[in-house]
């Protein structure tokens, strides 16, 4: 694991998603385990989407045994816009909390901590603030 990150590169602990099939079967494959998915959607030249990256990346190396993290670039394609649409993420990046195959909650925007603090909610960790 080298020092420096690129937001375009491939990790095979965070799933890259292409298309609506992807998220559809990523969330069917993990309805049955119930283990929570944290679905990162960004821009590709969003620059806090790019900036949370990191991080994202290093959760999904330490939670890889309790939560699987995917991301999907809404500007990809179009059909990926109107799947947007549908799921209601009007501002980036959006992560999205799927557990037993429904959207529980999201949160908006790339703090770290805050980000840290609602994926321990979703996994039913009692957090305060």
């Amino acid at each position: 694991m080298g020092d420096v990150l690129y937001y375009g590169d491939s990790h095979d602990t965070v799933a890259q998603l292409h298309c609506r099939e992807d998220v559809e079967k990523l969330i069917a494959d993990h309805k049955e385990v119930h283990k929570l998915i944290v679905l990162d959607v960004g821009l590709k030249h969003c620059g806090p989407c790019v900036k949370v990256y990191p991080a994202v990346l290093k959760l999904s190396w330490s939670m890889a045994d309790t939560v699987t993290f995917a991301r999907m670039n809404g500007d990809e394609n179009e059909s990926y816009m109107a799947f947007l649409k549908d799921m209601d993420v009007i501002e980036v990046p959006t992560f999205l909390f799927i557990r037993d195959g429904e959207i529980k909650g999201r949160y908006v925007g790339s703090a770290k901590g805050e980000l840290i603090g609602e994926i321990l909610r979703y996994q039913g960790v009692r957090v305060t603030y």
